[in-house]
């Protein structure tokens, strides 16, 4: 989970880049079709089907996914990286709450007190001084929040495939329902003709969001999805230094005090004695997970 964290802050870091000429389902679109030819090539060097057994619910994945992907982008273009990637981090929170609804895994006491901990962290980024530039309003800050959300729905649909599906099929299967959803996007949009330079970051999101996601999606299916995600925090420091290197974006005092409130909430919540660990005795044991192996 810590490698992942680190690529998806690297595949934000290009987005942004990328994001002030090339529109977001674009480079969702690109990225969708890169990933779809090397999973495909991958499961057939390695010999492994592609079908899955319960196709319905990966496409649900897929879509949730997508949706998510997209509002971070959107969110990454349009306000400092270290604030767009603070938001996202909201996710493992909302993860806990459906983990529970869902799977059955009980997030435990201290989950309420990372809640609140959780919304003081984003209330903390909320626009001061009225500004009235993008990067300024709420309109980013909602986005952002809403690919936390889809994220956390799209990661407790990836804990409960990978109790029948092989890692490689979920991972697939992301791209593979993204890129007709991306294509619309583009179309409605607007398509651009990205220039030879944009390929490489083109390339290097595509590259970096699927070494993230092959790690994520290994993490999610050996640990309760409301713990899988603790390590998601340095997503925060990794963001905020590439935003600092690379953007000369200085971090405010709103966003540093934010982002420790958000790190406690995600710690905290992940971190109930008892909650995920109980709700996997409970279940039968052949409901307890895939070993991912060869």
């Amino acid at each position: 989970m810590v490698v992942s964290a680190f690529f998806f802050a690297v595949m934000a870091a290009c987005a942004k880049v990328i994001g002030s000429r090339i529109p977001a389902q674009e480079i969702v679109l690109v990225r969708g079709l890169i990933n779809v030819a090397f999973m495909l090539l991958w499961l057939r060097r390695k010999g492994i089907p592609w079908r899955p057994h319960r196709p319905g619910l990966l496409v649900l994945r897929g879509a949730l996914g997508h949706f998510a992907l997209s509002a971070y982008f959107w969110s990454v273009a349009h306000q400092s990286l270290a604030r767009a990637v603070l938001l996202q981090q909201v996710h493992p929170v909302f993860t806990a709450v459906f983990a529970a609804w869902f799977l059955g895994e009980r997030p435990g006491r201290r989950f309420l007190p990372a809640f609140l901990l959780a919304a003081s962290g984003v209330a903390l980024l909320l626009p001061r001084g009225g500004g009235a530039g993008p990067a300024s309003g709420l309109v980013p800050l909602a986005v952002g929040l809403t690919g936390a959300l889809l994220s956390a729905a799209a990661y407790v649909t990836v804990r409960d495939a990978s109790r029948t599906e092989r890692q490689e099929t979920i991972v697939l299967f992301f791209p593979l329902t993204s890129v007709p959803l991306a294509a619309l996007g583009t179309l409605v949009e607007g398509p651009v003709v990205p220039a030879a330079g944009d390929w490489t970051w083109l390339l290097l999101v595509a590259a970096t969001g699927q070494l993230g996601q092959l790690y994520l999606t290994r993490g999610l299916a050996r640990v309760p999805a409301g713990r899988a995600t603790l390590a998601n925090p340095l997503t925060i420091l990794f963001g905020a230094l590439l935003g600092w290197a690379a953007f000369a974006e200085p971090l405010h005092a709103g966003v540093a005090m934010g982002g420790v409130a958000i790190v406690a909430a995600v710690l905290l919540a992940g971190s109930s004695g008892g909650g995920d660990e109980g709700a996997a005795r409970q279940r039968p044991a052949g409901e307890a997970g895939p070993t991912l192996g060869p």
